[in-house]
């Protein structure tokens, strides 16, 4: 490979033997071209610094933002009516805020994963704190198991990201035309332990029927795309400039939905949040993940069980999501439950005093 002074010597006219020993490169150097040649190189080697310190500076005053597709892969997410994947919802979205944002000079894009892939929560965050990003938002469907809850939601964990939540959610609720459930805490791994300001938002319910098919419309999505981005370029201080037409990338082909479980559902409350859990053998088991950590909890999957905290515990799949009895959450983050006597379908679940 030619060095550097190779090429320089190259383009001074000057023949150069890259063997010549070092000793002899001052009597080389001697004679009528050894002024122009030092200019040359002098110049040559300034303009080169210049192009790349130009080139550093630029990137470092870029914003990066990136943007986490919820679920994936073996994780499906939440499953509508129809029998639609969040995870689906959520990557399809995600390339869309992506195409949005790609082309602006001022920023760097990062999508934690832009296939149908499985990533654990922990490897979300770290790509975001890898790239030390300025903004983070993970795009998610809402669910219930009351199939008339219907609208979008922002949320943040830490004080310093609640200008990005209401930043976002306003331009959000605005696309989607939703009912406004407003800007909440919410306990996210990928909200908590992300570095800087950063947001999951809930776009619409997929267990709606209604909005399970408009989260599956490609106008609808093209517009909360384009909202998200807006908001996301509000927050970091960088001027809006989207493509001409509104980006197309390949859809997710939804796959068949999963046989529906024959366990009886029952109802699971954790503050402000609703979730479906089964009653198996007069044992109520719920999602694992979602509600763990809402309660600061480090959930796994190793050989087929849960893990809460590094420890294994009863685990049911259902639907290619791991369920735990709900005394699992008591024993390993001391969680509180209470049973409805007048309603044994529903079970509330509250953190440790």
């Amino acid at each position: 490979m030619e060095s550097k002074i190779d090429l320089i010597m190259q383009e001074a006219g000057i023949e150069w033997d890259a063997n010549t020993p070092n000793e002899d490169l001052p009597n080389f150097l001697r004679g009528p071209r050894r002024p122009f040649l030092l200019f040359w190189a002098t110049s040559t080697y300034a303009q080169d610094a210049d192009k790349s310190n130009n080139w550093r500076d630029n990137e470092m005053e870029k914003k990066t933002i990136v943007i986490d597709a919820g679920h994936g892969a073996k994780d499906k997410g939440a499953l509508g009516p129809t029998g639609k994947k969040e995870k689906d919802f959520n990557l399809t979205m995600a390339i869309k805020v992506e195409a949005f944002l790609k082309d602006n000079p001022e920023l760097k894009v990062i999508l934690t994963r832009s296939t149908d892939v499985f990533l654990e929560l922990k490897e979300r965050v770290s790509i975001a704190n890898k790239a030390g990003a300025d903004a983070f938002v993970s795009i998610h469907a809402n669910s219930s198991s009351n199939p008339d809850a219907t609208g979008t939601e922002t949320y943040y964990m830490r004080p310093t990201s609640k200008n990005l939540a209401n930043t976002v959610h306003k331009y959000m609720v605005a696309a989607t035309g939703l009912r406004d459930r407003g800007v909440a805490y919410g306990n996210f791994q990928v909200i908590r332990s992300t570095t800087m300001d950063a947001v999951l938002v809930e776009v619409g319910f997929i267990s709606n029927a209604v909005e399970e098919a408009t989260l599956f419309d490609n106008d609808f999505q093209n517009n909360v795309a384009l909202a998200i981005a807006k908001g996301l370029c509000a927050h970091v201080g960088v001027p809006f400039t989207g493509p001409a037409t509104k980006p197309t990338p390949t859809p997710v082909t939804p796959k068949p939905a999963d046989k529906p479980t024959s366990y009886p559902e029952i109802e699971v409350i954790v503050g402000k949040q609703d979730f479906v859990g089964y009653s198996i053998n007069n044992v109520t088991f719920v999602p694992s993940r979602p509600i763990g950590e809402m309660f600061g909890g480090k959930i796994g999957y190793t050989g087929g069980k849960v893990t809460i905290n590094g420890q294994a515990v009863e685990t049911v799949n259902i639907n290619g999501i791991g369920h735990v009895p709900a005394r699992a959450l008591t024993t390993a983050l001391g969680a509180r439950i209470f049973w409805d006597k007048s309603n044994p379908k529903r079970v509330d679940i509250f953190p440790k005093l």
